[in-house]
């Protein structure tokens, strides 16, 4: 762990040369308070940072910089205390060699694990690692996820995907816009993440499609950011009618849940039957929409006319797969919903 500016500053006195009393006298303070500075016992005003800096020609920014990392040094110590953690043990948890090369992050000092582990908090933009824990907090609203960093580090790749995005002004009329070009292009075995977005972008919902971190089990997630909806979305198995059910399930949140995503962000996770109200409702809508709930009841049983059905193929064998009518590794359900 980093020490305070202060032991840095008793090593440049001792350096130069220069007396305890008459570097007191020149950055106008106390012979006990310049003691205290340098023990560590008193925080740095900031007038007595530029008094230090304007006389020792150290700059300001650097001692800022070591006064902060030592403040956050002290919370994550008190932190891995708390939980009784090691801090190698704390930044594993996080996957960061795989999080810096997948999401090209640099850590300042990667032989040092307070540095990454600063790294990481600084990347996620919080000051408390507790404050990834905290039941139904802001950055993962209602998630049973079980494994929080990885599920931050990828909420926050998104943030930052999307936060430039030119999004066009938003109206409710708009998603139905959106859902008919997914139907298209899922109808056409089409799949292009560029125009995806425009499409989005041009009619007011920010989106981002980005993979996630090995070992996680997030498929999208639904937020509120500016006012306008922001859809975030893996592609963790990557066949047409898989991506866009996720696609659709966060639509019908931006649909039926706008202002209960403006407390955080809606999580839907891989592999997991939705439990909450909301998000069987998002479901069915999203499997609505993929398939008419009324045609779907008449022709779930006539799968081998496939040929013969007025449906989006793709779309109507995961239907059959998700209700366990087929298999999703059978041969209808491989041939129709095909790879991307």
């Amino acid at each position: 762990m980093i020490n305070k500016f202060g032991r840095q500053l008793g090593e440049f006195l001792d350096f130069k040369k220069i007396s305890k009393r008459e570097f007191a006298e020149r950055i106008n303070t106390t012979s006990k308070n310049l003691i205290d500075i340098i023990n560590g016992k008193v925080e740095l005003s900031q007038n007595m940072i530029y008094n230090i800096s304007f006389v020792t020609e150290i700059p300001v920014s650097y001692i800022e910089n070591v006064e902060s990392n030592f403040k956050m040094e002290k919370t994550i110590s008190s932190f891995l205390d708390n939980h009784n953690l090691t801090i190698k043990k704390f930044i594993n948890k996080f996957n960061y060699k795989e999080f810096s090369k997948k999401y090209n992050y640099q850590f300042s000092d990667e032989d040092n694990d307070f540095s990454i582990a600063r790294g990481l908090l600084k990347y996620l933009r919080i000051t408390d690692p507790e404050s990834l824990y905290k039941e139904d907090n802001s950055i993962f609203y209602k998630s049973k996820n079980d494994k929080p960093e990885l599920l931050a580090l990828w909420l926050e790749r998104c943030y930052k995907v999307v936060i430039d995005q030119n999004v066009k002004e938003y109206k409710n009329e708009n998603i139905n816009v959106v859902v008919d070009y997914i139907r298209y292009c899922a109808q056409n075995n089409l799949f292009n993440k560029e125009e995806l977005i425009k499409k989005f972008n041009d009619n007011g919902l920010y989106l981002a499609i980005e993979e996630d971190l090995k070992g996680s089990k997030i498929r999208g997630a639904f937020k509120v950011l500016n006012d306008k909806p922001a859809i975030y979305i893996t592609t963790k198995n990557k066949r047409y009618a898989d991506i866009y059910f996720a696609l659709l399930h966060e639509l019908a949140h931006c649909k039926s849940d706008f202002n209960r995503a403006k407390k955080g962000s809606l999580i839907n996770n891989f592999d997991e039957k939705a439990t909450e109200d909301y998000e069987i409702k998002a479901d069915n809508t999203a499997l609505n929409w993929m398939v008419e709930e009324k045609y779907y009841q008449k022709v779930k049983g006539l799968y081998n006319n496939i040929n013969n059905l007025n449906v989006i193929k793709c779309f109507y064998v995961y239907r059959l797969a998700y209700d366990k009518i087929i298999n999703y590794n059978s041969k209808i359900y491989q041939t129709y919903n095909r790879l991307i």
